[in-house]
């Protein structure tokens, strides 16, 4: 008995000339100044590389921070393009709306926004420059209860959905992706990917095995008192396929094509902890019968 097929994108990289427009400003700090002497721990931005970079020593004057590891401290990508910065728990923040227009060039199929907080809807729609709006759906990310009963839909514990993902997108390869994200002042996203559908398998079987890797840390001090440090965590996955015979050679030519490359895999629609966003960890095929095959597959996310 299977939950569904095995879905994975491969997400199509960002480019500055993709964007084509965006409310979220570039001005994490000021841009970097050949001219302007920094102290340590001054940080500015570097517009070409759309990189934040903090310095490491005083009296740093006329050194390029894309350049010169000494002096400088790359610290990430600014506000505007964590979103296409490939980490999951970097998030783009933005107070009540964050808005894209991209121009991918190419055909894409499906769009994902993961690591949502404070979201209460995201809007995404396909421009044509010939045929005008041909895609226009709005995900609602209103928060639901954990639990079912009139009781928990009036007073118990609500979630929040962290992701949205839409895997029917038309093929127009000279469109335009708009994505509207609306919510609350704490609105963030931690990643917006495009890409193409894949499909895999006869089905994920049940006894599909989900979990948390964490990095937090649990230390003892000498008088025996723990300390617990919070750390980020990747989400961990583990399923069991069976695939066709001639799926066999094309499954294993797509994960060697994707090795070391982070995608999104969804064992099922029905389970958000089956969507992980990450590079594989490993695959095993068996050849077990004429018709059919046996797959294993593990899976680690990004953090």
């Amino acid at each position: 008995m299977s939950i569904q097929t095995l879905t994975v994108v491969r997400p199509v990289p960002v480019t500055p000339a993709m964007l084509i427009t965006t409310d979220v400003p570039e001005a994490d700090y000021p841009a970097w100044a050949s001219g302007t002497t920094y102290t340590t721990g001054q940080r500015v931005i570097f517009v070409s590389t759309h990189k934040v970079y903090q310095s490491a020593i005083d009296g740093n004057l006329g050194k390029n921070p894309t350049t010169d590891t000494t002096a400088w401290k790359e610290v990430g990508s600014t506000n505007r393009w964590r979103v296409f910065d490939r980490s999951v728990s970097s998030q783009t923040v933005q107070a009540n709306a964050i808005s894209y227009r991209l121009r991918m060039g190419q055909a894409v199929t499906s769009l994902a926004a993961l690591n949502l907080s404070g979201a209460t809807s995201m809007r995404v729609r396909i421009v044509d420059p010939t045929y005008g709006t041909v895609y226009d759906k709005t995900v609602d990310l209103s928060s639901v209860p954990v639990a079912v009963g009139w009781y928990e839909w009036y007073f118990g514990e609500r979630r929040t959905p962290t992701q949205a993902l839409l895997m029917d997108l038309p093929s127009f390869p000279a469109a335009d992706v708009l994505i509207d994200l609306v919510g609350t002042a704490e609105l963030a996203v931690g990643v917006i990917l495009v890409g193409q559908l894949r499909t895999f398998s006869m089905g994920v079987r049940m006894g599909a095995r989900v979990g948390i890797q964490d990095y937090s840390r649990k230390e003892r001090t000498e008088f025996g008192d723990v300390v617990l440090i919070e750390r980020a965590f990747a989400k961990r996955a583990s399923f069991s396929m069976l695939l066709r015979a001639e799926e066999v050679d094309t499954f294993n030519l797509f994960m060697a094509d994707v090795r070391a490359t982070p995608c999104l895999w969804i064992g099922s629609g029905r389970y958000e902890s089956t969507t992980l966003y990450g590079p594989y960890k490993s695959f095993d095929i068996v050849i077990s019968y004429y018709d059919y095959s046996d797959a294993e597959l593990e899976l680690e996310s990004l953090t």
